[in-house]
């Protein structure tokens, strides 16, 4: 995992933010200080969209947890590096020192208290990530998000949070009636859209966990979530493999099914691209491929034997 690299705040941290150990690799892992991982590993892939340092995904494992962490783009830098980078690794470093038999309200705790600690340390909003966890001890995953995952092969894949449901309306509209009106393709993006798209994804901080709205959708944050946005699965003893993923793996029509496998995601994804460049219409996505971009949206999956 990258280490992290805090400048001077006006107030030192509250916390310790030793950096991790681990081994060198575009693939971030936090070994935790139980041990190694006593799953084994099928495979895990994990690229930003624009296959460089700008992945804010991280994946996880440890002796008793494994985890995929999608730390959000909305939140603004802290200490020259990208808030959705911070809290990844944050939570990622929470889980590190999680003893094994915890549940998922004191894994939620440790992690609230250190995304607060970095909003007030820097006096900043807090980053935010969403998050799925594999709990071996208690052979159970946690979800707080959006993220994805599967039990020998079934995908479990959440729908829209409801301001992406606003946002996609809008844009599918707004798309459609420049095109009846000549100005542009229907898939054609506008400055105008994307401009709007940029306000809309800085608004999301507002939202998470925010029970009094309407457009409220969850992730680890600095506000604890309430019950309805945290989940919990019972992985049944018979299961053999398990699937952890960011929403960026499914890319698939409608977002209706999981890949088989890192091979299977690369070529759902390099159709999306060739078909749908703009997310609009086989896979509706609040924004299409970015210039430059090889990912519509930074891309994890780790799949393991249990």
């Amino acid at each position: 995992m990258d280490s992290l690299s805090w400048a001077s705040p006006a107030h030192p941290p509250v916390f310790s933010l030793a950096a991790a150990a681990g081994p060198s690799s575009n693939l971030p892992v936090a070994r935790n200080t139980w041990g190694q991982m006593a799953l084994e590993i099928i495979e895990r892939f994990s690229e930003g969209k624009f296959r460089d340092g700008r992945n804010e995904d991280r994946i996880f494992t440890g002796e008793y947890f494994a985890a995929v962490i999608d730390g959000s783009s909305a939140t603004k830098p802290i200490a020259g590096r990208a808030g959705g980078i911070i809290a990844a690794e944050l939570i990622a470093r929470v889980l590190g020192q999680l003893e094994p038999t915890s549940k998922i309200d004191g894994f939620i705790a440790a992690a609230t208290t250190a995304l607060k600690g970095v909003a007030s340390s820097y006096d900043v909003p807090s980053p935010f990530a969403a998050t799925v966890v594999y709990s071996i001890q208690r052979r159970e995953i946690w979800r707080v998000g959006d993220c994805p995952f599967s039990i020998d092969g079934v995908w479990n894949i959440p729908g829209y949070n409801p301001h992406e449901q606003g946002f996609l309306a809008f844009r599918s509209m707004m798309l459609d009636g420049y095109a009846k009106m000549g100005g542009t393709g229907a898939c054609e993006p506008t400055p105008v859209l994307d401009a709007c798209a940029q306000d809309w994804l800085a608004m999301t901080k507002y939202w998470v966990n925010a029970d009094d709205s309407r457009n409220a959708f969850a992730a680890v944050d600095e506000r604890s979530p309430s019950e309805r946005f945290v989940e919990v699965f019972r992985v049944r003893d018979e299961a053999r493999s398990l699937a952890l993923a960011s929403d960026g793996a499914i890319v698939s029509p409608k977002g209706r099914r999981g890949p088989l496998d890192a091979q299977d995601m690369l070529d759902q994804i390099a159709l999306l691209r060739l078909h749908d460049p703009h997310g609009v219409k086989l896979f509706p996505y609040w924004r299409g491929f970015i210039a430059g971009s090889t990912y519509l949206d930074d891309t994890t999956l780790l799949r393991f034997h249990l």
